[in-house]
């Protein structure tokens, strides 16, 4: 067993988080209070090719493994965690999906340019009455000569405005489709601009569409595939959400123990209070906890196994380090820690969605209890509510 990172993930590592330390940390608390999407900050990501890291060199990307990516977006996000968001969404849900289900026709025509970083993927399948139940959107695909025509309502699609292609799903004659659409379609137009608590720099817009034409070969997958499309791409997605957490919770972390050394009372560094030092102790192995399970679901989907429980399990646990941590940090920080003077009152709010996006804790907590059931042959038990169907890994 071996927990050495290669030399290649490494690498990565060290380039993404000087990249972080150098470019996204100096203006993130600016960013956070002007509610500014940092356009300059995803210019510079497509320079060291950050935008399609795991994408296959043939379509432009860097071609690296699942793993390495989770590696990025841990340090992307310890210095933003909205932008951690934005580049995770951009690859997991805005580019992967069209690799994984697409023709090659669809893979020449839409990868090469989502991976350079000339265009920002978005995906949309969340509706003001279809959350956490996906399969009751009611956006619908007509089918016309040639393609569809698309109507409906898309809500809180990161990357919304700032996008140049979205991974849409709307309800076509067979059922649920999944759809690439170029957002300069005519009909596509945007709704309200998401004022949310935390991820402030990351841009979520509801997504309008009128009569969008959408031609037969730009549907992705077969008509009525398109909810196993959408959690798949999901299953994937949570490593990510897992690795954003991972990064908030180490910002936090660090921060506080710094604070804790440097700060004194009683004559000497609270960090060398028992009450404090105990915190420091727990936030950290708890951070560590998730870290691995989160590193394992990458290897794991990397291995080509299934991944969904494990995914689950992932960012259920490293989403609720992520808000203990920072708890904690505020904590440490006391009066301080309340103050926008101090990061850890960012990383705070921004810990809160990571239980929140990509699937609730409670969906989670679903996810994983099937799999139980199923691993210890309860097969014929009746599936609980909203426990998602089966989808490959």
């Amino acid at each position: 067993m071996d927990f050495d990172l290669s030399a290649a993930q490494q690498d990565v590592k060290e380039r993404a988080a000087e990249f972080a330390d150098r470019e996204v940390d100096p203006h993130a608390a600016q960013r956070d209070r002007e509610d500014r999407f940092p356009t300059e900050i995803f210019e510079k990501l497509a320079g060291p090719g950050f935008m399609g890291l795991c994408v296959p060199e043939e379509y432009g990307g860097g071609g690296t493994d699942f793993l390495s990516y989770v590696l990025l977006i841990e340090e992307i996000s310890r210095a933003d965690a909205g932008v951690g968001v934005t580049l995770a969404v951009h690859t997991s849900a805005g580019t992967l999906p069209i690799l994984n289900h697409g023709t090659e026709e669809q893979k020449t025509r839409w990868v090469p340019d989502l991976a350079s970083g000339a265009k920002i993927g978005c995906f949309a399948l969340t509706e003001p009455e279809a959350g956490s139940d996906a399969a009751a959107i009611q956006t619908r695909a007509e089918k016309v000569s040639g393609g569809y025509r698309i109507s409906g309502h898309k809500q809180w699609v990161t990357n919304g405005r700032v996008a140049g292609t979205m991974i849409l799903f709307a309800r076509a004659p067979e059922g649920i489709t999944a759809f690439v659409v170029g957002m300069d379609a005519e009909g596509i137009s945007f709704g309200k601009h998401a004022e949310k608590m935390g991820v402030v720099s990351a841009t979520t817009d509801d997504v309008l569409l009128e009569d969008v034409f959408v031609t037969e070969e730009d549907r992705l997958g077969e008509e009525g595939k398109g909810l196993g499309i959408a959690l798949g791409t999901l299953a994937g997605g949570r490593i990510g959400i897992a690795a954003q957490a991972l990064g908030i919770a180490e910002a936090a972390l660090r921060y506080a123990g710094r604070y804790a050394i440097e700060r004194t009372t009683f004559g000497k560094p609270i960090a060398e209070h028992q009450a404090v030092a105990f915190k420091l102790a727990d936030m950290q192995t708890k951070l560590e906890a998730a870290r691995l399970l989160t590193y394992k679901a990458a290897w794991t989907k990397d291995q080509g196994l299934r991944h969904v429980e494990i995914g689950a399990r992932a960012k259920l646990y490293a989403s609720t380090v992520a808000n203990e941590v920072a708890y904690e940090a505020v904590q440490i920080l006391g009066g301080q820690g309340y103050m926008k003077d101090h990061p850890v009152e960012r990383h705070y709010r921004d810990a809160r969605v990571t239980e929140i996006y990509e699937g609730t804790s409670e969906i989670q907590r679903l996810v994983v209890s099937e799999g139980i059931i199923r691993d210890l042959g309860a097969r014929d038990a009746p599936a609980a509510q909203g426990v998602e169907p089966e989808i490959p890994a």
